[in-house]
């Protein structure tokens, strides 16, 4: 990478860690890390969201539903809740700027879309 692009990508990692949404997730990840029952709890159900997000499962809807009832406790926990709002938020920040660098250069993805 050249040293103009490799400046301007530490400088965006430096704006990105200022951050409320970055700043909000990494302090509530501290606080559930405190309680690890919950940390446990939280990461089991990130665990069983992104397969089943990634699952090729015909019954997605019910399925989702069942994680969700399962895991109606991860919901009516505020810190809980909390986290995962904010980590929801931090990961929408990442998206927009994978989008905006896909929009802006030219990379052929084409490909992806089978």
């Amino acid at each position: 990478m050249s040293g103009e692009a490799e400046l301007l990508m530490e400088q965006l990692l430096e704006v990105v860690k200022r951050s409320q949404e970055y700043n909000q997730y990494k302090n509530l990840l501290e606080s559930v890390k405190k309680q690890q029952d919950l940390y446990h709890r939280i990461g089991e159900f990130r665990r069983r969201s992104i397969v089943l997000q990634l699952s090729d499962n015909v019954n997605m809807i019910d399925e989702n539903n069942n994680l969700q009832k399962e895991f109606a406790d991860l919901q009516n926990n505020g810190l809980a809740s909390e986290f995962m709002a904010a980590e929801h938020q931090y990961c929408q920040l990442i998206r927009r700027l994978q989008k905006r660098f896909l929009e802006e250069v030219d990379l052929d993805i084409d490909f992806l879309e089978g």
